[in-house]
């Protein structure tokens, strides 16, 4: 059966766009003998990275000059979205290129006991990973553990998965380990993630020392110094969890009252900008091993994260609402001979990782995508941004996100919470709720249509392929996993 266009046909039946400004290319014809090797693959992930905090996407403070000269070779996507604001299901969305309500890998969810769940990404399911390994690719996996684990159904199409906690520069230097053994004669693909920017922060020193009002002795400063006195002197399984309840966890204000005030919250924010500073740092050695590897010259390096992180710009800390400070995420890539230094300023989605590289390697695209492969070496964007983006979350409430263009919708189905709309154009930052307004209501009325057929089309996607996901009960978790679970804020007890 030919592959659906998933993408194309939404916007048809949506009738809201007139085109999704991407093209997809035919398949690549098979290389003749003396043709150029296939390129190698690296997507460097970090976790809970929001691209409003790297230079290169308009941040004053110096926090990636490593990334910003990264993005200086090849393109960078001003506006790419998250399919969810949490790690399981945008992970989900990014190895398969479904919907998290397709492939039912959330955090965690509820049976109708009330007990939380654990569900797993189903066997059916057609990964990179395994498109990857079908193509005769060395695929490997080298994870920060957390969420992205084999108990998630993430290792599916991964020759070799290491995951556990243990930071970006470990998590770098087992990578340079892996490559250094490798046949050379296989072409590969790496997934490089960490949790480096995760809570809770611990940077070091002098990463601090770059960002931090150095006057400021208040709880925050106490409770970063007693973490990275600890974490220096002591070896524990769950570095995140221990460090988090000990030093963290009882200076947050509790929910509903409010952020932290000023002096405080700029020293926590200042302690994620460290962490960035810190990881920016690390892919700087990354980049440069690489080209000293001869690795560099023909290998497409992509650069994301999977969500991004509040500070209470709308009443929470974390990432458990769908506002563009949780789906906002860097996007940016470097391919072998490509052009650099371009910028899109379209919308894109994290669904569509998949399928574009896939295509850009002359790889058959699985039927069940439902990403759009982008031309990389594209410079200019649809003449008007038409493409549909949405993202959810299921966590502590449901919430969907709905964007066209500069036009976003927020609905909260199983709450009274009204909708929200926002005019992103003149309100980037999401203040001003337009609903109730004239043209607001027109809005949200296409968009409750829209919703129905796209609700339509992921029950359908996951019953044509068979993506239902597996459940793992709460019982059936190790002490370890739950552990390391709860340290990332995904578990209740």
């Amino acid at each position: 059966m030919p592959r659906t266009p998933h993408r194309f046909l939404f916007a048809l039946l949506l009738g809201l766009a007139q085109a999704c400004g991407e093209t997809p290319s035919p398949a690549p014809e098979t290389p003749s003998a003396d043709a150029s090797p296939p390129p190698n693959v690296l997507v460097f992930l970090v976790d809970t990275l929001r691209a409003d905090h790297l230079g290169c996407y308009g941040y004053e403070k110096d926090t990636s000059p490593n990334i910003d000269a990264f993005a200086k070779e090849g393109t960078l996507y001003e506006f790419a979205w998250a399919a969810a604001s949490s790690t399981s299901p945008s992970h989900g969305s990014i190895f398969t290129s479904t919907y998290p309500r397709v492939h039912g890998v959330w955090n965690r969810t509820l049976d109708q006991k009330g007990e939380p769940i654990f569900p797993r990404l189903a066997d059916k399911a057609e990964t990179m990973a395994e498109s990857f390994q079908n193509a005769g690719y060395a695929t490997v996996a080298i994870t920060d553990g957390g969420n992205v684990t084999e108990s998630r159904g993430f290792a599916q199409g991964f020759d070799h998965f290491d995951s556990g906690f243990r930071g970006v520069r470990d998590r770098v230097t087992t990578a340079k380990a892996w490559l250094e053994k490798r046949n050379e004669e296989q072409p590969f693909f790496m997934f490089l993630h960490t949790y480096q920017v995760h809570t809770p922060y611990i940077p070091e020193s002098e990463f601090v020392e770059k960002f931090a009002d150095p006057d400021y002795q208040g709880k925050y400063r106490t409770a970063w110094e007693g973490a990275l006195e600890f974490s220096e002197k002591n070896q524990v399984k769950n570095a995140i969890r221990v460090i988090q309840q000990r030093f963290y966890k009882k200076h947050h204000p509790k929910e509903g009252e409010g952020a932290p005030n000023s002096e405080d919250l700029n020293f926590l924010i200042s302690l994620y900008d460290a962490e960035i500073g810190l990881t920016d740092a690390v892919f700087g050695d990354l980049v440069a091993w690489m080209k000293e590897q001869e690795l560099w010259e023909n290998t497409v390096i992509l650069v994301t994260s999977d969500h991004g992180e509040e500070f209470w710009e709308h009443g929470q800390y974390g990432h458990h609402q769908v506002y563009d400070h949780t789906l906002h995420v860097p996007f940016l890539v470097r391919t072998p001979d490509g052009v650099g230094g371009l910028r899109r300023p379209d919308n894109i989605e994290l669904l569509d990782l998949m399928p574009s590289l896939l295509e850009l390697c002359g790889i058959p695209i699985p039927n069940s995508v439902m990403g759009r492969a982008l031309n990389f070496q594209s410079a200019l964007p649809p003449q008007e941004d038409t493409q549909n983006v949405i993202g959810e979350t299921n966590w502590p409430e449901e919430q969907v996100a709905f964007r066209t263009g500069k036009n976003k919708a927020m609905l909260f189905p199983n709450s009274n919470r009204r909708p929200e709309a926002y005019l992103l154009e003149t309100d980037p930052g999401e203040h001003k709720n337009r609903v109730g307004t004239s043209t607001s209501q027109a809005f949200l009325k296409q968009v409750i249509e829209t919703l129905e057929t796209w609700r339509k089309l992921c029950a359908d996607t996951r019953a044509e392929y068979g993506l239902a996901p597996a459940i793992r009960n709460i019982r059936q978790l190790s002490p370890e996993r739950l552990a390391e679970l709860q340290a990332l804020g995904y578990v209740e007890w």
